[in-house]
């Protein structure tokens, strides 16, 4: 925003009257400014004096419209405890940080004539503190400043768009962050509690171990091989994705059963979940190496459902609590999970007493897994490039046995065998996941979890994983759970009313005459 110097406002504003629970005022504002430049800066240099005018309007209009409620609400509270009546003692100052800056307002102070107690009503009616409030809009456009950018950068603009570089602080920024995220979070708990609460023991059964005791489920380790996840080796598989797509790799892309100018919908009758994690690193002080967020997309009728939490266990509940809803239990609908078969999602699946249902090893993170694996497996290049391609090619075929034959081979000349022997693994604990993708492909069938992979760009890659970045896992899950009620179309209502709206749910699916 340019400079305001020399601009002069004068406000008057008027009495303000209550009558009929509504409030009404007059205003008269007067402004001086110097004629800007007649050049190009003009337009820009007079749209800097209007919002620093519309910003001392505000803050006055804050200020006597809040000292009226105060005053009125003091009148409503007359006859103080016991209808012995009240005392006015003055009024003590209080601060309110709001989107246009600091304000601060005098509120009333009273005592009781019944007990001689004293205090200011206000502060209990409106929950408020002692010395200062921070408003809920300006919580909230702390969240969306975070939500793509740094703290620092946040509280820059959250600054100049109050027209107030002293408003809040680095540290109250994050704070503000962590304490939206936690309220927000433990109403989608909440919200999914109460759903399986309703639930018999039959049905909780169904849905697994998560579903009627998270606390139970315990020591679920990952198996996945450890790979690179630097900025060096995420670029080298950025180029990779797109050297294969150039020379036309089989499933390169997944099946597209409708024109790809039009959305992808799930079948009717079937429920589709895409399970994942995203590791961020940690900041020291958790004690941590890495901070993980377990995601998951759920695709039904056209609707798509986000989740985020910071356990397995708990993201496993929210998912269950939709299940029940979506009639999965009933068999109306039938269950397909497409994910990298992590053992945590393996475990999950193995105990759900849900029939029927499938899982499917994401072809996606297959070959992302087979790529990262005979990377850190090293050797000569070209050779390493025409093995990867001839692997990729069996596993596209669902043909495990092949491919692990062709891995075994691979032993004998590349220069880190123990990557090879981690991938060989790493198939055959998902030997049952792995189907014939070319198969599925031509007959227009889900061959990759795409979906979860986009929502995981959205609600934590695409801003925590950048070089140089650490995360508490407080503000990862902060930001993870506002972009999942973000995209599931329930952050306005959030904000609005503090609750979660009900969840849109499709029709019920039509049964054949």
């Amino acid at each position: 925003m340019r400079a305001t110097d020399g601009l002069q406002t004068t406000i008057t504003l008027g009495p303000v009257n209550c009558v009929d629970q509504m409030l009404t005022l007059g205003l008269q504002l007067e402004m001086a400014l110097p004629i800007p430049n007649q050049d190009e800066h003009l337009p820009d240099q007079i749209e800097a004096f209007v919002h620093q005018a519309g910003l001392e309007v505000q803050r006055r209009l804050f200020q006597v419209l809040v000292e009226k409620a105060d005053q009125e609400l003091v009148f409503q509270r007359r006859h103080g405890k016991g209808g012995d009546g009240i005392q006015r003692r003055g009024t003590r100052p209080f601060t309110f940080k709001t989107t246009f800056g600091e304000v601060t307002v005098q509120r009333s102070r009273i005592s009781h004539n019944h007990d001689d107690t004293t205090d200011v009503p206000s502060a209990i009616a409106w929950s408020t503190s002692h010395q200062l409030a921070i408003t809920q809009n300006l919580r909230d456009a702390v969240c969306d400043q975070m939500s793509d950018q740094s703290a620092g950068k946040s509280l820059a603009d959250v600054c100049e768009d109050a027209g107030d570089e002293n408003l809040l602080g680095r540290s109250t920024v994050i704070e503000i962050v962590h304490q939206e995220g936690e309220r927000l979070i433990g109403a989608q708990r909440e919200r999914a509690r109460a759903v399986l609460d309703g639930a018999s023991e039959a049905e909780l059964a169904l849905l697994g171990p998560a579903a009627v005791d998270p606390n139970a489920v315990t020591g679920m380790v990952d198996d996945n091989p450890p790979f690179d996840d630097s900025e060096e080796a995420r670029a080298e598989w950025v180029q990779a994705q797109a050297e294969w797509a150039a020379t036309g790799f089989p499933g390169c892309e997944p099946a597209f059963p409708v024109s790809r100018d039009e959305p992808r919908e799930v079948d009717e009758g079937f429920v589709i979940i895409e399970p994942d994690e995203v590791k961020t690193k940690a900041q020291p002080s958790t004690g941590r190496k890495e901070v993980w967020t377990y995601t998951a997309v759920v695709l039904v009728a056209g609707l798509r459902y986000a989740f985020a939490e910071a356990t397995a266990e708990g993201l496993w509940v929210q998912v269950s609590a939709l299940l029940l809803e979506l009639g999965v239990l009933s068999g109306a609908r039938q269950l397909l999970v497409l994910g990298d078969g992590a053992a945590w999602i393996r475990t999950w699946f193995e105990n759900l007493g849900i029939s029927p249902k499938a899982m499917i090893l994401c072809w996606w993170h297959l070959r992302k897994r087979c790529y990262e694996q005979m990377s850190s497996a090293g050797g000569p290049k070209e050779r390493r490039a025409a093995f990867e391609k001839e692997l990729l090619g069996r596993l596209w075929e669902g043909k495990v046995d092949a491919a692990v034959e062709l891995l075994k081979g691979a032993v004998e000349w590349v220069r880190n065998p123990g990557a090879v022997e981690e991938l060989i693994g790493y198939l055959e604990k998902r030997r049952g996941y792995i189907p014939d993708y070319q198969q599925r492909q031509r007959a227009g069938l889900w061959i990759a979890s795409t979906r979860v992979e986009k929502f995981n760009d959205w609600a934590v890659s695409g801003r925590c994983k950048h070089q140089g970045m650490s995360w508490s896992p407080k503000g990862v899950m902060a930001l993870a759970a506002m972009e999942a009620a973000r995209r599931n179309g329930e952050l306005d209502h959030w904000r609005q009313n503090r609750e979660l709206p009900e969840r849109a749910l499709p029709e019920p699916v039509r049964k054949v005459a």
